[in-house]
């Protein structure tokens, strides 16, 4: 398990500097552009109070008042697109993190070692969680630096908040793109309809504060429990827990089918789908006849 982690985490290096260094230029620039931020607040007041508020639900759902504060700065200019941006890493990272290796016909000869099939699951699970730390810690680091010289009246602990939970997001996105790559026949299809639940629920949740119906699914999306700039205020370690009891689930779900599971020796699987195998079977056995 152990070797199977290490050699995962140096697969996926590229991507946890690739990403979090993005984040982290993005804090070096947002942090210190709040002083001129403030200089400019009464205009940006004007501006807002123009802005629809289908377009402010989008951005956090904040006023201009509320913006206007740091916590709201962080949340409308940061934080509030952030989960986006890093549920893309997650979906691509997951979907692949075993199927990939399958599809290339590389899986079954990994587990020709003295490797559990459990060993090695958990082991690859293990590393794309330290890859998510690693990006978070990274997009962090980003914010912190040029936090002493700004006037954002936020200490470093307090930053910290929203970043675990969008840590919370990038593990509910990620293992549920593992446990769609156990059922679906392709990495692809599996990333593919993990982005658009992320992206649905995204949509969904922005604008349920303008429409009772979307609210009332965004109660089962991950999305609507993600706190942003809001946990500067105080975080829900409720919903934080919730998210990570999701993901725990998920992974849980996904060892389960793996290990149950036959191998691909190379290329897409298919649907697996009992009516299929029949199918096939009868198939089968009319040729024999023949």
């Amino acid at each position: 398990m152990w070797t199977e982690f290490r050699y995962t985490v140096g697969r996926l290096r590229a991507q946890i500097l690739g990403w979090g260094i993005a984040i982290a230029v993005l804090g070096l620039i947002l942090v210190p552009f709040y002083r001129s931020f403030q200089e400019q607040q009464e205009r940006f007041m004007q501006l807002m109070e123009e802005y629809p508020p289908e377009l402010l639900a989008f951005l956090g759902g904040a006023d201009a008042a509320a913006i206007a504060t740091p916590e709201g700065y962080l949340q409308y200019y940061l934080f509030s697109l952030l989960p986006i941006i890093v549920s893309l890493f997650a979906v691509l990272a997951a979907s692949g993190l075993i199927a990939s290796d399958e599809e290339r016909g590389r899986l079954d000869l990994i587990l020709a070692y003295p490797l559990s099939r459990t060993g090695f699951f958990w082991g690859r699970v293990a590393a794309f969680s330290a890859a998510a730390l690693g990006v978070v810690l990274l997009g962090w680091l980003g914010c912190l630096i040029p936090l002493g010289g700004s006037t954002l009246d936020v200490g470093a602990g307090r930053l910290a908040l929203p970043f675990l939970t969008v840590l919370g997001q990038i593990l509910v996105y990620g293992t549920l793109a593992l446990l769609l790559g156990m059922i679906l026949p392709s990495r692809g299809l599996a990333a593919t309809l993990s982005g658009l639940l992320m992206v649905g629920s995204y949509f969904l949740s922005s604008l349920g504060s303008l429409n009772d119906t979307m609210a009332a699914v965004a109660r089962f999306l991950p999305y609507e429990y993600y706190q942003g700039g809001e946990a500067l205020y105080g975080l829900n370690w409720a919903w934080l827990g919730g998210i990570f009891g999701a993901s725990v689930l998920f992974a849980l779900l996904a060892w389960w089918l793996f290990v149950r599971r036959d191998i691909r020796v190379g290329g897409e699987g298919g649907w697996r789908l009992p009516w299929r195998s029949r199918m096939r079977r009868a198939a089968e056995r009319q040729g024999v006849q023949a």
